[in-house]
């Protein structure tokens, strides 16, 4: 009776030890599972770059469409070139060096165009600012002046490519590709008699949206 008594207490033994065990092991685990996830989401908030660090608002705040360096280093250069003769004269105030961009397909190629907005004393006057669209390359589409913000891209076409809404001289025209580029002055375009809907997508929305500026 004495041997059977001690064999069990042995077995219960063994079994409390192997359950600690386990429980120690799974504890671990789960720590090891937790610091990890900790580290990689740590690491990825550091590897966020601020596209416009002289703001208040955070990395991964800005929109996916105004954001990309990539695409701003392609409207960087193309600015540059546009404007090389009154930069080296320093003609070009540095506030006026800013710019902001928004990536959008108008004409539903695959691939997305660049609409691109100015500021400043050199580039903007009461009736509006100078913008551009750039195709994916950095190749100019067109160049618009008096025009205000934001562009509203609607969801109507004229030669495959969508109309866009644009401010200027404080009336909402409606500015149409005409097979080649879209008219340069938005002023002389008929004007739109209604507010664009809040569905259609609004480009170079800075007033409203989180927009990074970029100097060129």
């Amino acid at each position: 009776m004495t041997k059977q008594i001690l064999t069990l207490v042995l077995l219960l033994s063994l079994t409390f030890i192997s359950c600690k065990k386990e429980t120690t092991e799974s504890q671990n685990k789960t720590n090891t599972t937790t610091v990890t996830k900790d580290t990689l989401s740590a690491k990825l908030k550091d590897s966020i770059v601020d596209p416009d660090p002289t703001d208040t608002i955070p990395a991964g705040k800005y929109g996916i469409n105004s954001s990309n360096l990539e695409t701003a280093n392609i409207v960087r250069l193309t600015l540059q070139n546009i404007y090389k003769d009154d930069l080296s004269k320093n003609v070009i105030d540095d506030y006026s060096k800013r710019f902001i961009f928004f990536e959008y397909d108008l004409n539903d190629d695959g691939k997305k165009e660049i609409l691109v907005g100015l500021t400043g004393p050199y580039f903007c006057g009461s009736g509006g600012c100078t913008q551009y669209i750039l195709d994916n390359q950095g190749a100019i589409i067109t160049k618009f002046t008096v025009a205000n913000y934001p562009v509203v891209i609607d969801t109507d076409k004229s030669s495959g490519w969508k109309n866009l809404f644009i401010q200027s001289g404080h009336k909402n025209r409606i500015v149409k590709f005409d097979g080649k580029k879209y008219p340069s002055n938005p002023s002389l375009q008929p004007e739109l008699k209604v507010t664009p809907g809040d569905d259609l997508p609004r480009a170079l929305n800075f007033t409203n949206e989180p927009y990074a500026w970029f100097k060129f």
